[in-house]
């Protein structure tokens, strides 16, 4: 008797734990099918749009054929602007093209130029078409870049009778690193270097014509926004 007593409760127990493994298993399977798994993967894939402040520093090198003298000068300013691209990316490699826009503010004023003494000049607007090659790091994304630029050259004499401007165009080089903050938001280091081609101006007739050859070193701080 005591084992027919013993043997009852035992099996409702059985019996019991198999109904509820019955209720319970199919919602748990379903659960686990339909959890969503969170994995995200960081990419440098997409376009992007950013702005930029930088410090400039600009090598004039300033030449009169007529007398065969010159005068150096490598001037300061702060420069602004804006920045805009499309990244590929293959495994590691990043590459794409990037548009700027930008503006330096400083006006150099010059006292040793040979011919007319007291020369204005400025570089100003400028804009530049780079092609770049980085390298996916997670976070961090070191690159070199290349490409084409131009800067609008405004010069002043004010001994003469007239403002000269001409455009600039020339080649520019660099490298950078950007580090990401989220998904879409990256902070900018670049360095660039603008080399431009000489460009001849007549200030006061065939008597008075400059030679103006000009280099720029941009270090820059930007941020930015992926999309």
């Amino acid at each position: 008797m005591p084992d027919i007593l013993l043997g009852i409760p035992m099996k409702a127990f059985l019996f019991a734990s198999l109904i509820a493994l019955s209720v319970t298993a199919p919602a748990i399977a379903a659960d686990t099918i339909t959890a969503p798994v969170d994995t995200p993967e960081w990419t440098w894939q997409g376009p992007y749009a950013g702005i930029f402040g930088a410090g400039t520093l600009e090598h004039y090198k300033i030449h009169e054929p007529n007398i065969g003298a010159g005068a150096t000068h490598s001037p300061g300013s702060a420069t602004i602007g804006g920045f805009a691209g499309y990244n590929f990316q293959s495994g590691k490699i990043v590459y794409g093209v990037e548009g700027e826009l930008g503006y330096r503010f400083k006006k150099n004023t010059f006292n040793d130029i040979p011919g007319p003494g007291v020369l204005d000049a400025s570089t100003g607007l400028f804009g530049s078409v780079k092609g770049r090659v980085g390298m996916d790091m997670g976070a961090y994304m070191p690159f070199v870049t290349a490409g084409v630029t131009a800067a609008k050259l405004k010069t002043f004499y004010p001994g003469g009778d007239a403002e000269r401007d001409a455009t600039l165009v020339g080649g520019i080089v660099g490298a950078g690193l950007d580090v990401a903050l989220t998904h879409n938001v990256f902070l900018r280091g670049e360095y660039d270097f603008s080399f431009f081609g000489k460009k001849s101006l007549e200030y006061c007739g065939g008597g008075c014509t400059l030679e103006h050859t000009v280099q720029t070193h941009d270090f820059r701080v930007g941020v930015a926004m992926k999309f």
